[in-house]
């Protein structure tokens, strides 16, 4: 099968569009046809090497897919799994063996089935999965559109709703509104809702955005001036929620704008992670500051079910064929892009 692979560490230029063995299938697996897989932040890191995240060579890149039920093995027939579904899969999930999961706490799993990780990942014609991976795919969603949803509707869905507890008619400041957690984080928002206030670095960026449903959108290109729109638009009330996968630039903001007892979850440092917290500030305010942590299998699960009903579904940005892979990496690096960069075979 053709493939997108790394052998060393290191820019998009050692991205290797080649051949790779294709993947064995064990009984409790399904091989599936890729229509179509997304980029995450994770690749970038995976194949640079950097922060922290450093992956077994030769690796196959890619956590995000959809395509077609190729074929299954004889547990996989037994959960209803046919050849010829439109299928996404959920890029990871817990051993259920460990300790961890064992206490129902299958986010903190030191074992997880990872792909693009601990496994090839999806930037690639062909995959095997476990069967409890495979969630069919409304035929009105496209394969880009459902290629375009695993990770960053698993990261917004846990940051709303286990983390920051969102309730209606709260109000949420979505950091970074191009990026595919924000985009994400966007439509569960007002699906929950909640009033969003949208930031991003670029007008047009902010244009989309309302477009999708954003409330309010203010540009962090203003440097101090945003955190003052912010307050202005809540009446000096600040923001019940703030979602974040920027980091330190937009820290000392975010903390001003904050309501009484409100919540700032992270997921992501890509500009920076070191910040200054002032700790009496939050006791007195009641503030919680929090990580997303991982993830519990049942979220997909909720998300799947609102795909179906038509009321979430992945937002696609640029799409590029396999063998562009580096010069969609090159993009995403770029950060000139709204919502998610997919690959299709």
């Amino acid at each position: 099968m053709k493939a997108v692979y790394i052998e060393e560490r290191g820019g998009p230029e050692n991205l290797i569009y080649g051949d790779m063995p294709d993947p064995e299938m064990a009984d409790d697996q399904v091989l599936i046809r890729i229509r179509a897989a997304s980029i995450n932040r994770f690749d970038l890191n995976a194949r640079a090497g950097e922060n922290g995240v450093m992956v077994n060579l030769p690796r196959i890149l890619g956590l995000d897919m959809a395509g077609e039920v190729e074929n299954v093995g004889m547990v996989a027939i037994e959960a209803g799994i046919v050849p010829g579904m439109r299928v996404v899969a959920d890029p990871r999930l817990p051993c259920q063996l460990c300790h961890y999961c064992r206490l129902g706490r299958d986010e903190d799993c030191m074992n997880r089935y990872d792909l693009g990780s601990r496994l090839h990942g999806t930037y690639a014609e062909l995959i095997s999965v476990p069967a409890r991976a495979v969630h069919v795919i409304p035929d009105e969603l496209s394969f880009e559109e459902a290629a375009a949803m695993p990770i960053v509707y698993k990261t917004a869905w846990r940051m709303l709703t286990a983390k920051a507890r969102v309730q209606p008619g709260e109000t949420v400041l979505i950091h970074a509104i191009g990026s595919g957690v924000g985009t994400a984080a966007l439509q569960i928002a007002k699906l929950l809702g909640c009033r969003v206030i949208a930031t991003a670095g670029s007008d047009w960026k902010l244009d989309r955005a309302r477009e999708m449903g954003a409330d309010e959108t203010v540009s962090y290109e203003d440097g101090e001036t945003w955190p003052e729109i912010v307050m202005a638009l809540t009446e000096n009330n600040g923001v019940d929620v703030v979602i974040d996968n920027v980091g330190a630039p937009l820290w000392d903001g975010s903390f001003r704008v904050m309501a009484r007892q409100g919540r700032f979850v992270t997921c992501g440092v890509t500009a920076g992670h070191r910040v200054s917290l002032h700790l009496g500030q939050t006791f007195l305010r009641g503030l919680e500051i929090m990580g997303i942590g991982g993830f519990h299998t049942s979220d997909f699960e909720r998300i799947m079910q609102l795909t179906h009903q038509g009321k979430l579904k992945g937002t696609v940005g640029r799409v590029f064929p396999l063998s562009e892979a580096a010069d969609a990496h090159r993009l995403m690096e770029s950060r000139d892009f709204f919502g998610k960069i997919i690959l299709t075979t």
